[in-house]
């Protein structure tokens, strides 16, 4: 009989570790469930970051293409204005 309490005793102190790991293991799991909505977020505003990076390079090469085409025309422009103001000054 002695053993049968002895046994009964050392059964529930076995459930109540058992229980107690099992809550450490839920209180770790709501942690890790926490954590990936934080990070899902910091992907989330970085996906948002990264676009917005694309959209400004893609504007800052439309205005670089702008200004070649400034660039040129005003080149080609000077080269006609001293071809013509030397062609009448031979004249």
């Amino acid at each position: 009989m002695d053993g049968c309490k002895e046994e009964i005793k050392l059964l529930e102190s076995k459930i109540d570790k058992m229980q107690d790991i099992s809550k450490v293991k839920d209180v770790m799991l709501e942690m890790y469930e926490e954590k990936d909505t934080n990070n899902q977020y910091i992907i989330g505003q970085l996906e948002l970051q990264v676009g917005q990076y694309d959209k400004l390079s893609s504007d800052l090469k439309k205005e670089l293409k702008q200004q070649r085409t400034k660039s040129f025309l005003w080149k080609v422009g000077t080269f006609v204005g001293i071809v013509t103001s030397s062609y009448l000054l031979i004249k």
